[in-house]
C-alpha cells in the first residue's frame, strides 16, 4: 500500500523523498542491454555525455505512462550527442524476462521504451542510489555529480536539466566532494573523519594535495594525499581522530592544492554534532508503526562497539528498554530501511510511530518520528550525573553499597508526593513506594531482604522530575 501510494504521489508532483541529495556522486556500474550490448556509465561520461537514469519495474503504472509520452524517446533521438538515456528495471525481485511481459509485468516494455533497456538483477544500481520509489529519474553530469530531476514533460525541460552541469575548466583544479566521516563526537572527540576529494583538472593528473582539518577557525591538523587521479577521479582520505572537540565546534575541511585556479570548490563544512550529557540509566522507548519490519536501531559505546540492538518488529510493536551504563561515551542510531522514519500517516489512515532515547534524570536525548533513512544522537555517560538537588528538595542514599538496609533521606522546604522507584540491571522495578512528604527532613528506611546481591537504580520522583543513582546490595 505504502509504495502504490508512492506512485500515484509520484506520478502526480515531483518528488524528491529519500533520493541521493543533489549533487551527490554518481557510483560507476556495467549492465547488459537487451540487445547484449554492454553499458558503463562512468565511460559514457567520459565521452563528455550527460545519461538520464531511468529507474523503473515493471509492474509500476506510473513508470508505463511516463514512458508511453514518449518525451525519453524524443530527447535521445533529438540530442544523441550530449545525452545518453539509459532504463534500469531496478526491482531484483522480478525475472529479467518480464521486460517483455508475462509475470506481474505490465506489459512489453521493448513496445514503448527505444533507449538503452537493462535489468539489474543484483539489486546494486538501487542501493547506490537510494532507490526509495518507481519511477526515479537522475540526470548524471559528465564530472559524475548526480541530480533527480523527475518526470520532467519536454524535451526542452530535460535539457534546460543537462544545460547546467558543470564540468572541468582549469588545468589545475582539485574539489573536496564529500565529508564521510562520523557525524557525531561524544567527549570531545571524533573518531573518524574522511573526505573524498576530486580531480576537476582539464589534461593533468592528481598526484599530491594537503587536506586541512579546521576547528573553529583554527587549522589544528594538515593531512598529507598523494596519488593518481585522472580527470573526474576520486579518492576517499582518512583524517583519523580530531580531539579537543567543544559540543558546539563548527569544523571544516579544506583542500590545499598548489596552483589551484579555483578555490571556490576546496571546503566543506559539514553537520557534525556534538554529544549530549547522560545519566548512567537510559531508557529506550519506540513504538513501530504500520511497517514495524522497516525498524532497527543500535546502541555503540565507544570502548565495546555494538552493545546492544533490535529489528524484526511487527506492526504497532512497542518496545521498551532500560540500561545501567558505564561512564563513557555513546552512539544512538535509529534506521527506517524505506527512510521515512515513522511518519505512517503521510501514507493514509495509519497513526504515527515514535522512538524516545532518555536519560534517568528525565532529559530526552532523543526524540522523533520522521527521521528518514536514519536518526541519531551521541551522549556521554558521567558519573557525576546523580541525584539532584532541586530549588526546594535535596536527596541522599547512605549507605551504599549496603547490605541489610539503607535510607533514603529528602528534605523537603515543603509537602508534596514522592514516588520512590528500583530498577534491576534489566530495567524491570523491584520495589516501589509512595510517600507523601512533610516540610523539612523525611526518612525512608529501604530493606534489602527482596533483592539479590547486584546493581540497582534507586529513582526518586518529585514534582515530575526523575533523580536517579546507582544502588548496589551486598551479602
Amino acid at each position: 500500500m505504502k509504495k502504490l501510494l508512492l506512485f500515484v504521489i509520484c506520478s502526480i508532483f515531483y518528488c524528491s523523498y529519500a533520493q541521493l541529495p543533489p549533487n551527490s556522486f554518481g557510483a560507476d556500474f556495467t549492465l547488459t542491454d537487451i540487445n547484449g550490448e554492454e553499458f558503463n556509465l562512468h565511460s559514457t561520461l567520459d565521452e563528455g555525455k550527460t545519461v538520464i537514469l531511468d529507474l523503473f519495474a515493471v509492474w509500476c503504472g506510473p513508470c508505463w505512462s511516463f514512458a508511453e509520452t514518449g518525451v525519453l524517446d524524443d530527447l535521445q533521438e533529438q540530442y544523441p550527442d550530449d545525452v545518453v538515456v539509459v532504463a534500469v528495471e531496478a526491482d531484483n525481485s522480478t525475472a529479467a524476462s518480464t521486460i517483455e511481459g508475462g509475470g506481474n509485468s505490465i506489459g512489453d516494455w521493448t513496445t514503448i521504451i527505444d533507449y538503452l533497456l537493462m535489468d539489474d538483477a543484483s539489486g546494486n544500481v538501487a542501493n547506490d542510489y537510494a532507490l526509495a520509489y518507481y519511477p526515479t529519474i537522475y540526470k548524471i553530469c559528465p564530472d559524475r555529480m548526480v541530480t533527480e530531476v523527475g518526470q520532467l514533460s519536454s524535451v526542452s525541460a530535460f535539457m534546460g536539466e543537462i544545460n547546467q552541469c558543470s564540468s572541468a575548466t582549469y588545468s589545475k583544479d582539485a574539489k573536496i566532494l564529500s565529508y564521510d566521516g562520523d557525524n557525531v563526537h561524544c567527549g570531545g572527540n571524533l573518531d573518524n573523519a574522511s573526505v573524498t576529494i576530486q580531480n576537476y583538472s582539464v589534461g593533468a593528473t592528481l598526484s599530491e594535495c594537503n587536506i586541512l582539518t579546521i576547528v573553529d577557525g583554527q587549522t589544528v591538523e594538515t593531512t598529507p594525499w598523494s596519488g593518481s587521479l585522472e580527470l573526474y577521479g576520486t579518492d576517499n582520505v582518512n583524517l583519523g581522530s580530531i580531539s579537543g572537540l567543544s559540543d558546539n565546534s563548527n569544523i571544516s575541511f579544506e583542500l590545499e592544492y598548489s596552483g589551484d585556479e579555483d578555490n571556490s570548490n576546496n571546503s566543506l563544512s559539514p553537520s557534525i554534532a556534538g554529544s549530549v550529557s547522560s545519566h548512567s540509566y537510559v531508557t529506550l522507548e519506540i513504538m513501530t508503526d504500520n511497517w514495524g519490519e522497516e525498524t532497527s536501531w543500535e546502541l555503540i559505546s565507544s570502548d565495546d562497539g555494538q552493545i546492544a540492538s533490535g529489528n524484526g518488529y511487527g506492526s504497532y510493536e512497542s518496545i521498551n528498554i532500560s540500561w545501567p551504563l558505564n561512564d563513557g561515551c555513546y552512539v544512538f542510531h535509529v534506521y527506517d530501511s524505506y527512510g521515512d522514519g515513522l511518519e505512517a500517516s503521510m501514507w493514509g489512515d495509519y497513526e504515527d510511530g515514535y522512538v524516545n532515547l532518555i536519560s534517568g534524570d528525565g532529559n530526552m536525548l532523543f526524540s522523533e518520528v520522521q527521521y528518514e533513512a536514519q536518526g541519531t544522537v551521541a551522549f556521554e555517560v558521567n558519573s557525576g550525573v546523580n541525584l539532584i538537588e532541586n530549588s526546594t528538595t535535596t536527596i541522599n542514599v547512605f549507605p551504599n553499597p549496603f547490605n541489610s538496609f539503607t535510607n533514603l533521606s529528602v528534605n523537603s522546604e515543603s509537602a508534596k508526593e514522592m514516588n520512590l522507584e528500583i530498577y534491576d540491571n534489566v530495567g524491570k522495578v523491584v520495589y516501589n513506594q509512595n510517600v507523601a512528604l512533610t516540610t523539612g527532613t523525611n526518612n525512608v528506611k529501604i530493606e534489602s531482604k527482596n533483592l539479590i546481591p547486584g546493581l540497582y537504580y534507586i529513582n526518586v520522583i518529585i514534582d515530575g522530575k526523575n533523580n536517579i543513582q546507582p544502588l548496589t546490595v551486598v551479602k
